[in-house]
């Protein structure tokens, strides 16, 4: 879906004579836009944080991808790959804070709509933020005239030490983490993108949860064990509202019904992770 999305954003650069894409990624963002720069026949260099993992290095090496480690979390390699895109023939991809990624992110609730029976929609959606694109996205689409999911209860996750969306909730403003510490690094944004925040003027059931690494990690097994499927711990932060009870101190505010018969749960992140690498998280957050 993300690199749909990118081939959408990526067009229009094309429009213009772009000859190289640039973005900053932890991993998956990077997928995508390697993924459009293929498809579209561009080069593209893709800026990565020291935390990446080799193995997402390599996969993206794969797609042809020039592939830049620098700093020690996200907004570092952004900062280059901003500098980068001054470049003659060269663009900047944004990972997440562009209307057109939101829009596309958006088609995803067009698609979980027609999938639901007639007239049912959802109890509750889980969505998990890092620098608050899917987040952003998701909104867009629940509040399009042909969805009116405008009062549905939305749960926006985040692990402690990577919570910029959370942090900018408490302020009222936009605000900066000193470091990401979580190991959930593709939720690692200092930042949240300010289209974020003001969602949560216009979607009154819009609540930020945060929960610590453990959480997500328990979450990510237990997904694995019930679905044979990989996911990080960004996702797990998402899954963290079914696998785990990080949701009992809003059960009040929320107005879910005790037995929901409908939960959504936005599961997206799979690049970033291994076999080896969920069971060194479980044995280090004690997870069984």
């Amino acid at each position: 879906v993300r690199a749909c999305v990118f081939v959408r954003f990526s067009l229009k650069a094309v429009e213009t004579g772009c000859k190289r894409f640039i973005c900053s990624s932890g991993g998956n963002a990077g997928m995508a836009a390697a993924l459009a720069a293929r498809q579209l026949n561009r080069d593209v260099t893709i800026c990565v944080p020291e935390t990446t993992p080799s193995l997402v290095r390599e996969k993206l090496k794969d797609l042809g991808a020039e592939v830049v480690v620098h700093g020690s979390e996200w907004n570092g390699a952004d900062a280059l790959a901003r500098e980068k895109a001054k470049e003659p023939g060269c663009q900047y991809i944004p990972p997440f804070d562009h209307p057109d990624i939101w829009t596309g992110h958006s088609s995803m609730v067009h698609e979980i709509k027609r999938q639901l029976p007639e007239g049912v929609c959802p109890d509750l959606l889980s969505v998990a933020v890092g620098g608050g694109g899917l987040l952003c996205g998701v909104m867009e689409g629940m509040h399009h005239e042909k969805i009116g999911w405008t009062d549905v209860p939305v749960v926006a996750l985040e692990t402690d030490g990577a919570h910029s969306f959370a942090a900018a909730v408490e302020s009222g403003k936009i605000v900066s983490l000193d470091a990401i510490t979580s190991v959930a690094k593709c939720l690692g944004s200092k930042v949240v993108c300010a289209e974020a925040l003001e969602w949560t003027k216009r979607h009154s059931n819009l609540h930020s949860v945060v929960i610590p690494d453990r959480s997500s990690i328990e979450a990510c097994a237990r997904f694995a064990d019930e679905h044979r499927m990989l996911v990080e711990p960004a996702c797990g932060a998402a899954l963290a509202a079914v696998y785990t009870d990080c949701l009992k101190p809003l059960q009040q505010t929320l107005h879910v019904p005790e037995r929901p018969s409908c939960i959504v749960v936005i599961v997206c992140g799979g690049n970033t992770v291994s076999t080896k690498m969920l069971e060194d998280w479980k044995a280090e957050f004690g997870v069984q």
